[in-house]
């Protein structure tokens, strides 16, 4: 009877948080695109890790590379569940212009707080992220965004302490313009990516996962939404 009370307190969660994170973002035409995202946390100390991410993208149908973010930060864990962070990113954009392929280059300086949380088997993690960003049209403008996300891994076929097997991950992060919004879209509202993916777990070091992104981008023309498909491998060591 103790086992079918917390199953039955764990499933209205989980539908809100459904609901929550596939709510329409966007009555848009959508265009397509894939992602390849790597991962890697690299321990130092017990106190401090090294944090490095490459993420890599495509236009609309593949067409070619639009987009490289090269990211790393330094990692300080408070205890077990909680670690603060500060980082930088460097990320370049091809953009087709009349014809022409044209290079954007951005840098960022970012500030990081990450809370990971259990429910049952469940694995939580709120982060939430300040960004400086320089992108760079014809010169350099200075603006800065706050990134808050929630993101839920779940259990589906896996031993009990969760260190190997199938599982599914669901994640929304929100991106606000919290300065200078006039230097890149306008808009307070920055981007949305609600996100599900599937993935199997080698071990407590090594996540692959396969998913889609509905994201949503704020532009001076108005929204544009974009189904992503993503690959994404997380190593720890």
């Amino acid at each position: 009877m103790i086992k079918e009370r917390k199953s039955a307190n764990r499933k209205p969660l989980i539908w809100i948080f459904l609901l929550v994170l596939f709510i329409p973002q966007s009555l848009s035409a959508q265009d397509n695109a894939a992602w390849l995202f790597l991962s890697h946390t690299q321990e130092i100390t017990k106190k401090f890790d090294i944090l490095a991410d490459v993420q890599l993208r495509t236009t609309d149908r593949l067409t070619y590379f639009s987009a490289l973010l090269l990211r790393t930060a330094l990692n300080y864990k408070i205890n077990k569940d909680q670690s603060v962070a500060l980082g930088y990113a460097r990320k370049g954009d091809w953009e087709v212009e009349e014809g022409e392929k044209h290079y954007v280059p951005e840098h960022r300086i970012y500030q990081q707080y990450l809370h990971n949380f259990k429910l049952e088997r469940m694995e939580l993690m709120f982060r939430t992220r300040l960004e400086q960003r320089f992108v760079k049209a014809e010169r350099y403008q200075f603006s800065q965004r706050a990134r808050v996300l929630l993101s839920a891994q779940i259990p589906l076929v896996a031993n009990q302490d969760f260190t190997r097997g199938i599982y599914a991950n669901l994640q929304d992060e929100v991106f606000l313009n919290v300065q200078n919004k006039g230097n890149v879209n306008g808009s307070f509202l920055d981007q949305n990516r609600p996100y599900a993916s599937a993935g199997y777990r080698f071990s407590k070091k090594l996540d692959m996962e396969l998913g889609y992104t509905h994201w949503l981008q704020r532009e001076d023309t108005g929204d544009e939404t974009t189904g992503v498909v993503q690959l994404m491998v997380t190593t720890s060591f």
